[in-house]
C-alpha cells in the first residue's frame, strides 16, 4: 500500500500533481493521499483531479473556515493507526510535545505540518512525521513530501526532496 503525504501547499498544487502524475507514470499504484493543511482546497482540488485515490486531510492555521473537529484525525489504513494534525493546536515546534502523544495513545505513526521542516523521528514504537512543506521550505534543504509504504505489518516511510 502507497500513501503520499503532502503539506504546507499554501494554493500552489502543481507540484503534488507532477509527483502524482510521477507515480502514474511508474505505474505505481497510489492508494491514498494525506494533506496535512495549509491549504485543505488544495487537498479537494486533489481529489477532484485524481478521483480514484482517496484523499484525507485535515485543516491548519491558513484554513480559515473550519469546524474545529476537523483539525485532528485519526485513521486507520492498511491495520496502521495514524494521527493526523497540522500541528498548529499542539506547538509542534517543541519536538515533546508529539512524544507525549506517543507515549499517551497507541497509533503507528504522527503526522503533522505547520513548521515546514522535514522530521523524520522514531519515538516508543511510534514514527512521528513532517513531511516539510511542498511550497515553502524553512529548512534550506528543499522543499519535500512523505512516502510511506504498508506491507503487510512492516511500515516504511521515507522523506522525499522535490
Amino acid at each position: 500500500m502507497k500513501i503520499l503525504v503532502f503539506s504546507d501547499s499554501h494554493g500552489y498544487c502543481d507540484k503534488m500533481i507532477n509527483i502524482i502524475n510521477g507515480f502514474s507514470a511508474k505505474a505505481v499504484a497510489l492508494d491514498y493521499i494525506i494533506h496535512l493543511g495549509d491549504l485543505v482546497r488544495d487537498a479537494k482540488y486533489l481529489q477532484e483531479i485524481f478521483p480514484e485515490i482517496p484523499v484525507f486531510y485535515v485543516y491548519g492555521n491558513s484554513d480559515f473556515s473550519f469546524n474545529k473537529k476537523d483539525q485532528e484525525k485519526n485513521l486507520e489504513i492498511g491495520g496502521k493507526k495514524f494521527f493526523i494534525l497540522h500541528g498548529h493546536t499542539r506547538n509542534v515546534y517543541a519536538h515533546d510535545s508529539l512524544k507525549s502523544v506517543a507515549e499517551q495513545k497507541k497509533y503507528d505513526i504522527i503526522l503533522h505540518g505547520h513548521t515546514h521542516v522535514p522530521r523524520e523521528e522514531y519515538h516508543k514504537n511510534t514514527y512521528i512525521i513532517c513531511p516539510g512543506s511542498i511550497r515553502q521550505d524553512r529548512s534550506g534543504r528543499g522543499e519535500s513530501y512523505c512516502a510511506i509504504d504498508i506491507t503487510g505489518s512492516d511500515m516504511g516511510v521515507k522523506i522525499i526532496r522535490v
